[in-house]
């Protein structure tokens, strides 16, 4: 199903829905872009679950192989889990035949999702922030049908 509502508004819903969020529950999503981010590509299944993958393999190499040999902590782990991440998108595009990678959403915001993605299944968990996504992401994709009926 294609919303047809402004890219903007999509991310701007789903910013505003995940700092309440946050600030209520005390939870993070994936990121406070995420849940936005993942409306826009719901019609692309693929696209949500390469990014999950490239998450949870950057959530593995960050803290079971780079953070054996060097101290990560704050902003050294969540640049570690970024470049690795962006690293790994990179790998893909290459690898994926013809426009794939564009087509499941490689791109742009897509690049460095998962390292967002990544990082805050290491802060809090994976069953608790997927959850915490899971409901941002229909909040958010539940309102952008509603502001599409009025628009």
């Amino acid at each position: 199903m294609t919303i047809n509502v402004s890219t903007y508004i999509v991310l701007i819903v789903g910013v505003v829905f995940s700092l309440l969020f946050t600030e209520i529950v005390g939870i993070s999503p994936f990121g406070l872009v995420v849940p936005g981010y993942l409306v826009l590509i719901v019609n692309k299944p693929k696209a949500i679950i390469l990014s999950l993958f490239i998450a949870l393999l950057t959530f593995f190499i960050v803290k079971f192989i780079i953070g054996k040999v060097t101290i990560l902590y704050g902003k050294r782990k969540f640049t570690a889990m970024v470049a690795i991440s962006v690293v790994f998108a990179f790998l893909f595009r290459i690898l994926l035949p013809g426009d794939y990678a564009t087509d499941i959403g490689l791109t742009t915001i897509g690049i460095i999702v998962p390292g967002l993605m990544a990082n805050t299944i290491e802060r809090q968990g994976f069953l608790t922030t997927i959850l915490s996504t899971s409901f941002l992401v229909a909040m958010t994709f539940g309102t952008t049908l509603l502001i599409q009926r009025v628009m």
